[in-house]
């Protein structure tokens, strides 16, 4: 153990409304909750010179004053390989489509992980906290798979990402999450009306099934939009549900896994896709509907990957 120095935090706008316990552990890493228990039972902790709570929420210009704490060595989040994380972002900032103070939207290519892990050197995030040094608290609000390409939502502060979590947890249509895929093979055009496919999922290792009997529950809306050259049919999907490998796994359920798809996808579908010169799954997310804190609505859009283009010819 060591000791952080005594000081004195004042509460930024961006970290209003949280838990005080929560609060103080953001921004003196490795404190145990026991010991702020303790302190604030014994007014070691105040706020405003008042005795405090850990409960007790939060107001900008608040001043927390912490004495001497004991904290845990801290282990440091996964940089990645820096060289690797600089030249991710080189080529992502040709795909940010918005950016305020808040967030970050960026439109990810396919075949890159959005953070570092197992044989991934570097990641979304960490090229970004390259590309954005100023930004201390980027974070992914959301994941994609490292095949999928299309809108990532990032966060540029705590506050900002409480509020997506909260629209993300919520299951339902809190934030509209569209998709765009080739699937194989020919599906009759449904027009405006959408067909909702209500597939309990269960995870099994690295993959994904349909359980009814064990599964959680998994709702995707699905739109046939047009023929996709002679073996795929272009469709609109939005998630209901955020469940691992959802959409790919409720496509391969109707009989119509997404071409590209190198886990649940067709063998030959794939290898004639990529004689064509489309090797990559089809899989794109290409519109989010994001409710602001503001009361007002983002609606941020990219368009499907050129490469799709040469399966249609």
């Amino acid at each position: 153990m060591k000791h952080s120095e005594p000081q004195t935090l004042i509460v930024s706008d961006s970290q209003a409304d949280r838990r005080l316990d929560k609060y103080i552990r953001s921004q003196v890493k490795g404190v145990p909750a026991t010991v702020l228990f303790r302190m604030m039972r014994t007014k070691q902790i105040t706020v405003n010179g008042a005795k405090c709570k850990p409960d007790q929420r939060t107001v900008a210009g608040d001043k927390v004053h912490l004495p001497a704490l004991e904290v845990a060595e801290a282990k440091p989040k996964p940089a990645g390989d820096r060289k690797a994380a600089e030249q991710l972002a080189r080529r992502l900032s040709r795909h940010i489509v918005f950016e305020d103070d808040d967030l970050l939207i960026v439109n990810k290519p396919a075949n890159i992980a959005v953070h570092v892990g197992s044989g991934v050197k570097a990641g979304v995030i960490e090229a970004l906290r390259v590309l954005r040094p100023e930004d201390k608290e980027l974070e992914l609000a959301h994941r994609l798979d490292k095949e999928t390409s299309g809108l990532l939502i990032v966060a540029k502060n705590s506050k900002m990402l409480r509020h997506l979590q909260s629209l993300l947890r919520e299951g339902g249509e809190d934030i509209q999450r569209y998709y765009l895929a080739v699937a194989g093979g020919v599906l009759k055009k449904s027009g405006k009306q959408a067909r909702r496919i209500d597939a309990p999922l269960r995870k099994t290792g690295a993959a994904t099934v349909v359980d009814r009997r064990a599964g959680q529950q998994a709702e995707t809306k699905l739109w046939v939009k047009k023929p996709w050259g002679r073996a795929g049919t272009l469709v609109e999907v939005q998630l209901l549900t955020g469940r691992k490998h959802q959409i790919r796994v409720h496509l391969q359920h109707l009989g119509h896994p997404i071409i590209g798809d190198s886990r649940y996808g067709d063998k030959a579908a794939n290898q004639a896709a990529a004689e064509k010169g489309v090797r990559m799954l089809m899989l794109h997310a290409s519109r989010l509907v994001i409710p602001l804190p503001s009361g007002e609505e983002l609606d941020v859009q990219a368009p499907m990957p050129p490469a799709w283009n040469k399966l249609r010819g």
